[in-house]
């Protein structure tokens, strides 16, 4: 078998994974990303979710910075955005930025073309068509993922490992305890063009319903059947929305719109309903509440590690969070954070032989210009799995 090695394996070419490839390459690592389609970004280009969801937590505060804050601005490299306020693009006080959030809607075309050539330049050795396939692990390390190529299995050795996968592939192929979810539903975000506008679009079916209508599902993310079934169905609904409305096709998604999949499950995992206003003494990032304002919370240092392997690291959706605290996760921003921190700490064990005591990752990312302020948060809380 062909093989290949690195000081930092990140699996998967989302935001959570191009941040954690950067982070972990300017941290002076030489990087591998291994990603299983043919372009960066996931689901924010492929599959066309192109809106940069808020850094802000509504009241005008900034609460992801650093590549989070990055990425979202690299967006209007080859395109121009809309709806970024302009509070956002020049000095401004909380007051005056309080309920504009901050957020953008991109080009996925410019965003792949930016995306790509900003990995490139940073030293980032990308490899496309990578589709994890297993993973060696001994010890408690995770020694090298497996990919299927086109002439048969290639081994990524390592010294440290990121699961960006958004479905926790290597978590689980490194035998971590991983949850499996199977309440997605069918969504169908695409563009339009009506001879004058382009216009993006998303049909879905009720995100949360217990019960949805007759003819719809909920659907898995890590079978064949149902990722199969759910682009199929999404596809339909895109069909018969542009039957009822007049509308003409003009891009669909090329990648599934399986929103929460399988992720890293802990003995304590992040929680949008307990951890409001928490500040976790262990804290790697901060994000708002995409969904409504006024929230602000921080994200745990346990959450983004293995529990089994020490050089295994979780970003994005994969990370340890449990119900809407996942749904928080998921997003570009929140994957952005967590993808720095991840990419920072596996750079660190590559470097250092283990990983950085949360104090040590801490510095790190704050002189890389993340944002870490216990005054925003109401109470702290020593996370009670602390990694060692």
């Amino acid at each position: 078998m062909r093989e290949y090695t690195y000081d930092v394996c990140v699996c998967g070419g989302g935001f959570a994974g191009a941040a954690a490839a950067l982070a972990a390459a300017r941290s002076g690592a030489l990087v591998c990303l291994l990603e299983k389609g043919y372009v960066l970004g996931g689901l924010g280009t492929a599959g066309a979710i192109a809106i940069y969801l808020p850094l802000d937590d509504g009241d005008g505060e900034l609460m992801s910075a650093g590549i989070a804050e990055e990425l979202l601005l690299l967006s209007k490299k080859y395109a121009p955005v809309t709806r970024l306020p302009e509070e956002w693009e020049r000095p401004a006080s909380a007051s005056e930025r309080a309920g504009k959030r901050y957020q953008a809607e991109y080009s996925p075309g410019a965003m792949i073309l930016a995306l790509e050539e900003l990995l490139v330049e940073e030293g980032v050795d990308l490899y496309y068509d990578a589709h994890v396939t297993g993973v060696e692990a001994e010890g408690g390390r995770v020694l090298s993922v497996t990919v299927s190529g086109k002439e048969g299995p290639i081994a990524f050795r390592a010294s440290s490992f990121v699961d960006a996968t958004g479905d926790a592939d290597v978590c689980f192929f490194a035998g971590e305890e991983t949850f499996d979810s199977g309440r997605n539903v069918a969504t169908g975000w695409h563009y339009t063009y009506d001879g004058r506008d382009l216009r993006l679009r998303m049909v879905s079916d009720p995100i949360w319903a217990e019960a949805l209508p007759e003819g719809h599902r909920f659907y898995r993310g890590t079978t064949l059947e149902d990722i199969t079934q759910s682009c199929l169905d999404g596809r339909r609904m895109i069909r018969e929305r542009g039957r009822e409305d007049g509308s003409w096709p003009f891009h669909v998604p090329a990648f599934h719109g399986l929103r929460m999949t399988r992720r890293l499950k802990k003995p304590f995992e992040f929680s949008e309903e307990e951890h409001e206003r928490v500040w976790f003494t262990d804290a790697v990032g901060m994000i708002g509440n995409w969904k409504k304002p006024h929230l602000r919370y921080s994200i745990p240092y346990s959450a983004i590690t293995g529990e089994k392997c020490s050089n295994l690291f979780a970003a994005g959706r994969c990370c340890a969070a449990v119900g809407l605290g996942w749904d928080l996760l998921r997003v570009i921003p929140s994957c952005s954070v967590t993808g720095q921190a991840a990419g920072t700490a596996a750079a660190w064990v590559a470097r250092a032989g283990k990983r950085p005591a949360a104090p040590e990752l801490q510095e790190a990312l704050r002189a890389a210009g993340v944002r870490l302020e216990p005054g925003l948060f109401a109470r702290a809380l020593e996370d009670p799995c602390l990694p060692e």
